[in-house]
């Protein structure tokens, strides 16, 4: 834009002015790209320190290259017959739950009679003084000594102590089991917002694309209405912010729909990769 002005100025089809305004409208886009890599600079020490490196030197990030991307969103329920799959949390659940169903069956097992088996073997060796002993290897022998056990436990009435513990068994499984509801329940909720949000990001994603394109054939045209003294300064630097910002905006659209849809992917058990 400068040398454009500059170049009019010096035809005589501008004044000093408009050259003076070109250069201060340059100067304030410089000012705000220092600005901005100030904040970019911000923000890579903040993602550093987040990541715990020693320091933000030499850390770069590479920017994934999303130039055609695209995302089939699967409905809600799909997803969350695939999270149940895999999610931890729901899993934890059910694993608690067997385990409950278990601790059932370990405390039934009291009303049932007991069995026991035992063994030994043994032996000894002994020396008296002023007689004569045998030695160890005849000792070993003849001292030793061999026993098998059973027994039979019968219950008849223990104080109501077995059916207490059966009926805390059989409270922990129905807690274990409606915390298990509630899991599944939380999850189709994540998954209901995560769907609904991906779907406005993808919304949003289409529509900024159709507004970058407006913005950029307006400005376009305002650049050669300018170019041939049709256009103000103002008018085109109004088009080319604008541009500007529907670029930005297309962008951020972009990774948002991005964000929005690998958080669908991560619950049907897809690693986070671009």
């Amino acid at each position: 834009l400068l040398n454009k002005k500059v170049a009019f100025f010096k035809n005589g089809k501008v004044s000093e002015a408009e050259v003076l305004e070109a250069k201060s409208r340059l100067a304030q886009d410089q000012l705000s790209m220092v600005q901005t890599e100030n904040n970019y600079q911000l923000a890579k020490l903040d993602l550093s320190q987040l990541l715990e490196l020693p320091s933000p030197e030499n850390f770069q990030i590479s920017a994934p290259d999303i130039k055609d991307f695209s995302a089939d969103l699967i409905l809600p329920d799909e997803v969350y017959s695939q999270a149940l799959m895999n999610k931890p949390a729901i899993k934890a659940a059910q694993y608690r739950l067997q385990g409950a169903n278990n601790n059932i069956k370990i405390a039934q097992s009291a009303y049932y009679p007991q069995l026991s088996f035992g063994a030994g073997i043994g032996t000894n060796y002994y020396h008296l003084s002023g007689i004569e002993n045998a030695p160890f290897s005849r000792q070993w022998n003849q001292n030793m000594n061999k026993y098998l056990q059973f027994s039979l436990s019968i219950p008849i009435f223990n104080r109501f102590q077995i059916r207490n513990r059966v009926k805390s068994a059989r409270i922990q499984r129905t807690a274990m089991s409606w915390q298990l509801e509630e899991s599944k329940k939380a999850l189709y909720k994540e998954i209901q917002q995560a769907y609904y949000n991906a779907l406005a990001a993808e919304s949003k994603y289409k529509s900024s694309l159709l507004a970058s394109e407006s913005a950029e054939a307006s400005f376009r045209l305002t650049s050669e209405k300018y170019t041939n003294g049709k256009a103000s300064a103002t008018e085109y630097n109004e088009m080319r912010t604008a541009w500007m910002k529907a670029l930005s905006d297309g962008i951020q659209a972009k990774y948002e729909f991005v964000y929005r849809s690998k958080i669908l992917d991560f619950y049907k058990g897809i690693p986070l990769t671009l």
